[in-house]
């Protein structure tokens, strides 16, 4: 095989963080010397790691593109806040274009790290970091493949000055499971004291999710039904039994799911894949939670957020069983350093101490209401501005705020449990859905329920929101493109890919996707 560099012309939009907007700065990026030849800089270990850490460590990208596209979690415009020329509107209610910044701010991460990894693949001297580089590269190709379909690559980088070439969505899938299947072959076994060292685990996680949705990767775009072959789904749950990660079994059933999100969940068995907030000495690497505690907070709460994004009513009904731990999730010293259980926080909030009302503004009570088509993505009733909405805090903050001890997750293991579930009900061969789905709900204490690919999914609903699998799961599901509360009709499917960043089109050999 062939080792690829790529060359286009890019904008990189770079987020003003922890304010209540979003707006956007743009810099010229280009992946490669705009001289040519054949001086291509350096990447190491620590550049494939930044640039995994530049996509899932931004919430307007990892929750932006992954998730506000689904029924989970949208971003009202209040008042005058949060209305950022209605991008986080538009992506709720499929209204982008080409020319929204998150969409080109994620192109340029991942064809970023794409490069980087080439640069590593391309380098002898480093052939001991070459399946690291080959997991990150086909990491980018799957959400290259997920989210724009097509791929820009090279054959030589010997001139850089020549428009880069450009798989289709079914020739990128193959490139990304060689790569993967390379990179698993290479790894080290996972390490169990430090999930963000890339190991055969997660090349393992990786391959199941690239196979999981090979019907829908090598579809034509636009496509909106899928044959799932079960050879293809018997791949699903080969990986999956290889993974070497387990639930946790903590006797407290709420904190064997929370235990993934504390500030000390790097000792959770869960977790297969992550980004390493702190290493030794104290330092901060690359792992960063922190918009998961900023992004939804009203300004007056502890800690003190943006007032931004919402969970909706419609997704907060999947949570039908009240006694199910995962919607929210709180213990004393939650309650002295917040005031209110972290998780979908609803209805009366709290300072610290969880006896003292938090007051809005114009000093009335803040009570968190449901957020419904009622509501509106535009909010400009002045009694709902600051309290529409249940508001997602889905990692447990630490006592520094700024610099909390959590690592980001990647993958989990309970999301390849669900993943083998469905790979069975779907066909594949040596898997048990039921046995998954139980172990999945018992370990959070929660009563069976009969295993069918509806079950499963309304599961991973439950267990997996705001973790970056929602739009996915929908468009395999054949859900994605249908009305839902805040946006009242069906969508083009057009919308099943994002469209290339006008800049990017100054490669004559990439043509835009259909529709746009």
């Amino acid at each position: 095989m062939k080792n690829n560099i790529f060359k286009t012309l890019l904008i990189l939009a770079l987020p003003v963080t922890f304010v209540a907007c979003t707006d956007l700065e743009e810099v010229p990026l280009d992946g490669v010397s705009p001289q040519g030849g054949s001086s291509l800089g350096t990447a190491d270990l620590l550049t494939l790691q930044s640039d995994v850490a530049s996509f899932y460590n931004e919430w307007a990208h990892r929750i932006g593109i992954t998730e506000m596209p689904g029924d989970a979690i949208a971003g009202p415009t209040r008042g005058g806040d949060w209305d950022d020329n209605a991008q986080l509107r538009q992506i709720h209610g499929h209204q982008w274009a080409p020319d929204h910044p998150w969409i080109t701010a994620s192109y340029n991460k991942f064809m970023t790290g794409i490069f980087n990894a080439d640069i590593i693949l391309n380098t002898s001297s480093q052939s001991d970091i070459h399946p690291e580089a080959k997991f990150v590269k086909a990491l980018m190709y799957y959400h290259m493949i997920d989210v724009f379909g097509q791929v820009p690559y090279r054959e030589s980088y010997e001139d850089l000055t020549q428009d880069a070439l450009v798989y289709s969505r079914s020739e990128a899938f193959d490139i990304a499971v060689m790569l993967a299947e390379e990179a698993h072959a290479g790894l080290p076994a996972k390490n169990p004291a430090d999930a963000s060292v890339i190991s055969k685990d997660a090349a393992a996680m990786l391959l199941a999710k690239l196979y999981l949705n090979k019907a829908v990767f090598k579809s034509e775009a636009g496509a909106t039904e899928y044959t799932h072959d079960a050879s293809d789904m018997s791949k699903v749950i080969q990986y999956v039994d290889g993974l070497s990660s387990s639930l946790n079994t903590d006797s407290d059933k709420a904190y064997a799911y929370w235990k993934n999100f504390d500030v000390s969940n790097d000792e959770s068995n869960e977790i297969v894949f992550s980004l390493k907030k702190l290493v030794e000495g104290g330092a901060t690497n690359k792992g960063n939670a922190q918009y998961y505690w900023y992004m939804g907070q009203h300004y007056n709460q502890t800690p003190g957020g943006w007032n931004g994004p919402v969970i909706t009513a419609e997704f907060y009904n999947n949570f039908f069983d009240e006694n199910d731990p995962r919607q929210e999730y709180s213990n004393d010293d939650i309650i002295d350093r917040l005031g209110n259980p972290v998780g979908i926080q609803k209805g009366q909030v709290y300072k610290p101490g969880g006896t003292e009302k938090v007051k809005d503004r114009n000093g009335n009570d803040l009570v968190f209401s449901p957020f419904t088509s009622d509501i509106g993505l535009v909010v400009l009733d002045p009694n709902l501005i600051e309290s529409a909405g249940y508001r997602p805090m889905k990692y447990i903050p630490g006592e520094d705020l700024n610099n909390s001890g959590n690592d980001l997750i990647i993958f989990r293991y309970s999301d390849a449990m669900l993943m083998r579930a469905e790979a069975a009900l779907r066909g594949g061969t040596g898997g048990d859905a039921q046995a998954d789905l139980d172990a999945v709900r018992t370990r959070v204490g929660l009563a069976t329920v009969s295993a069918s690919l509806e079950s499963v999914m309304a599961e991973r609903a439950r267990e997996l929101w705001l973790e970056g699998w929602r739009r996915n799961d929908m468009i395999r599901q054949g859900t994605f493109l249908d009305a839902k509360a805040l946006k009242p009709s069906a969508s083009d499917p057009k919308y099943l890919l994002f469209p290339f960043p006008a800049d990017a089109l100054l490669n004559p050999n990439i043509t835009q996707n259909p529709g746009y």
